[in-house]
Parts: structure tokens; sequence; C-alpha cells
């Protein structure tokens, strides 16, 4: 009767299932509304009493407790409520709801609310239902068309997708078809879902198709398709595949390191990219799943890792953890030291003969 209508979870639950609760009453069974609905009728009345407090046992003071009561008109007797039953009552007072016409007029106006709401929700129903057929209708009308697109189109479809992915992808002929039906809202609204900023295929089919150039922002393309008709089309253009930066091709040379053989310590020859840094020629070798940096005239490694950056910053941590100075005297040291144990570095010996 309206009494949970502005009381928040999960208050309104505890009280609505307070409210449906069922006791006996003179060998009939009534839930908890129509019990106190016609004891209000009959013209009891809700009163509450706040009891003094009295000692315990242990001479504390009690809480002072409060009796909810609906007293009958001979005002001896009464019944016990608790506090939901009593602000119920209370409420069907206070909001006029205290007599019979009052009672039957609220529930003929909630039955029409009732009424009216599935009436309502009926309606809405069948017309999801009715969206729905009209939808797999169009689906199935883009899966044919797209069967027969013409071949040209057909042709600019698997350009955009060899050139942006590396293969062709037939199925993605649906959305020429859905081009074609941009005037049907089904069909406008499958095109703005497929113009998003990470599809660049469904851009540039679009683009081709329709002749048209589409705003570089989701936001703006959805607002431009969204006013757009076929009768704006330009008309088919081609495809210009994208120019491919090309990559810088890193340069390799010859270096060789100094590791310990079975044999003995030796010379051994690898493959590495050269760079200078600090003054030092190194070299970075990738092998065995890491990353390895180099002094290329030592042929001793500095540090290795899973990528060039991690070892670069290892490189820059060796050297500020030791001071440039204590670096460069050590790979001086181990250079002599190796030189001393098993001959000069292959690749300096030959350039110090080219001089």
């Amino acid at each position: 009767m309206g009494f949970t209508d502005g009381i928040k979870e999960p208050q309104k639950t505890k009280i609505e299932h307070e409210l449906k609760k069922f006791c006996r009453y003179n060998g009939t069974v009534y839930n908890a509304v129509t019990f106190l609905c016609m004891k209000l009728l009959e013209g009891c009345r809700p009163e509450k009493e706040e009891n003094e407090p009295h000692c315990k046992r242990n001479g504390e003071l009690s809480k002072p407790k409060i009796l909810y009561r609906y007293t009958g008109p001979d005002q001896e007797t009464y019944f016990k409520l608790n506090k939901i039953q009593y602000n119920f009552v209370c409420y069907l007072i206070e909001n006029g709801l205290d007599t019979e016409k009052a009672m039957l007029a609220y529930d003929n106006a909630e039955e029409a609310r009732r009424q009216t709401e599935l009436e309502e929700k009926a309606r809405q129903e069948a017309e999801e239902r009715k969206q729905a057929e009209e939808r797999e209708r169009i689906h199935r009308m883009i899966e044919e068309q797209a069967q027969c697109i013409p071949l040209e189109e057909k042709e600019i479809v698997d350009r955009i997708f060899v050139d942006l992915y590396g293969e062709e992808q037939p199925w993605n002929y649906s959305m020429v078809a859905l081009i074609h039906n941009l005037d049907d809202p089904y069909c406008k609204e499958e095109i703005i879902l497929r113009l998003h900023n990470q599809n660049k295929a469904s851009t540039k089919i679009f683009e081709c198709i329709t002749g048209l150039k589409l705003p570089t922002s989701y936001h703006e393309r959805k607002h431009y398709i969204e006013g757009l008709t076929v009768a704006d089309f330009k008309g088919m253009i081609q495809y210009k595949p994208q120019k491919k930066r090309k990559e810088k091709e890193v340069q390799k040379e010859e270096f060789y390191v100094s590791e310990r053989t079975p044999e003995g310590q030796k010379w051994t020859k690898v493959i590495g990219e050269p760079f200078t840094k600090y003054g030092v020629d190194m070299f970075i070798s990738y092998g065995d799943g890491k990353v390895s940096i180099f002094c290329a005239e030592a042929g001793m490694k500095v540090c290795d890792g899973k990528t060039k950056t991690e070892c670069m910053e290892k490189l820059k941590k060796v050297v500020d953890d030791r001071g440039k100075e204590l670096f460069l005297r050590t790979i001086k040291d181990v250079t002599k030291h190796i030189y001393e144990t098993i001959g000069t570095n292959p690749r300096y010996r030959r350039k110090n003969e080219d001089v």
C-alpha cells in the first residue's frame, strides 16, 4: 500500500518480508497486512509506551523498552505489535487509508497500475520480438547480398585486407552489402558499430565503396554516418596501398670473443652489432634467447639480458656503479692480460696490418 516506496534496500525487503508473515486469529489465517487493516477498520488504534528501566540482578539498570500495541475500541484489550507493524498502521492513518472506502480505492488504483504495467511489458516484449525478427531478416539479406557483390568491389576488399593484415578475409564482403543498404536503420547501426577506431579495414572499405572521406575521431564519424544516405555517395574509388616504412637495416660485423674451451682459452668468431659507448668500441650479440654486450677489443662480456634495452640499462648501471674512469682502466687491464695470454684480437690484428 505504498508503505515501502521510499525505503531503500535491504531494509525494504526486510519490511516486506515481515508484513507477508501469516498469523491465525479466531481460527482464520491472515497475512500481517490483511490482519492489521481489518483490526484498524474495527476501531483498533496503535499506541506505544516506553517502560521505565528496571534494576538487573547485577545492580545495573536495563535500557528502557518500548512496548508497541494495538489497542481495541474498549481501551482494555490489545495486541502486541513489533516496530514494523506499528509503523505500518501509523502510515495508514497518516495517509488517510484508515477507512474501508479509502482502502478499496487504493486497491483498485493499485490493480489498475499493475494491469497497465503488464500491458506495457507485453507491448515492449512484442516490440522486441518484432525488432529481433527484423534484424534476423536483414542479417539473412546481407549474407545473401555479400555473396553477389560485383567482382571489382570484392577485389577492393581483398586488396585492403592483404595490405593491412597479409591475408584475404572474404567474410568481410558483408561490409559492402551493409553500405549498399545504408538507408536501413539496422544496417546503419551495424556500420557505425564496425567503424570504430581499431577497425581500419572497415573504414577503408567504406571510403573506397562510397568515395567519401570519414572523420578521424569515432565520435565525429558516428555523427557523420547518422546523417548520411545512399544518395550522398560519390562513387567507388580504387584502394591505394599504404606506403610501408622501410625498416632501418642493422649493420652486422664479425667480432671475436675470448672464451675458455677444453683446449684452453682462445678467440671465437661471432656476428655482432657494433656501437661505441664511453669512448669504447663495443658490440651487441644475439643468441641462446638472450642479448649480450661485449667490449670489442677485449672480447669480454660486460652484461646480458632479455632485450637490447635491458642490456643498455645494465651497461649504464655498471659504469655508474664503478665510475667511468675505473671502468675504462679495467677494460684496458683486461685487454692487456688477454693479449698476453692468447695474442691480439684477430679483428684488430687485421686492422693493424691494413694500416
